[in-house]
């Protein structure tokens, strides 16, 4: 009797867990919010598996030219919904990354701070062969849209990324507020704590990695 008790407790109190992180999908959170739902998480270690084409925001229209730098732009934040504020952009790096479950351009502005730190330039030589270009992602957008890889410094991240699944915390399809702006949470996606404790998401591929890493 206590078994069948036991079993069904479990059952109830999954169904009251679900529950709540349907309740929750679509809540706009802060970073004190977010860090308390971080720390539900189980932690996940990825990193960068492959060369990436960064530049400063302010050396954008120099290097590309104002079309192509105002289209570049345009492109920046939209498959995070991620908006960007004037002064952030200013100071930020242009990061050159492909959506592969979506198949299109996935750019967004990097943090300075984070970029210097954590990425070191990228001293070898790129692929030469399409089929070995296609499993870079920065050259698979940059071929995309037109841009030379002469035109865009690459770099490599040299450490480790933590990350949570957001699903394991129900915040999928959330609203989550950063440092430069909202972003929304996809499904399927990740979220990743800095060593200042800052929060953000990264969106899945389409085999279900955060976009551009691999598992350690």
């Amino acid at each position: 009797m206590s078994k069948l008790l036991n079993e069904t407790f479990q059952k109830h109190l999954g169904y009251l867990k679900q529950k709540l992180i349907i309740e929750e999908t679509g809540k706009k959170y802060t970073q004190q919010e977010l860090a308390e739902k971080y720390k539900q998480g189980k932690q996940l270690q990825f990193i960068k598996n492959t060369p990436v084409a960064l530049i400063p925001t302010i050396d954008l229209e120099k290097t590309l030219g104002q079309q192509k730098a105002e289209e570049v732009l345009q492109l920046a934040g939209l498959v995070d919904k991620t908006s960007y504020s004037d002064e952030f952009k200013k100071g930020g790096y242009v990061v050159f990354q492909w959506n592969s479950k979506e198949n299109k351009p996935d750019i967004y502005i990097a943090d300075p701070n984070s970029v210097q730190q954590k990425y070191s330039t990228f001293k070898g030589d790129l692929p030469s062969d399409a089929k070995a270009q296609s499993k870079i992602p920065s050259l698979v957008v940059l071929k995309h849209l037109g841009i030379s890889t002469s035109a865009i410094p690459f770099y490599v991240k040299k450490v480790p990324t933590n990350m949570i699944k957001a699903s394991d915390v129900g915040l999928e399809n959330s609203v989550i507020e950063t440092s430069w702006g909202e972003q929304t949470v996809q499904v399927g996606g990740y979220l990743v704590r800095e060593d200042n404790g800052h929060i953000y998401t990264v969106a899945p591929d389409a085999t279900g990695l955060p976009i551009g890493y691999v598992s350690l």
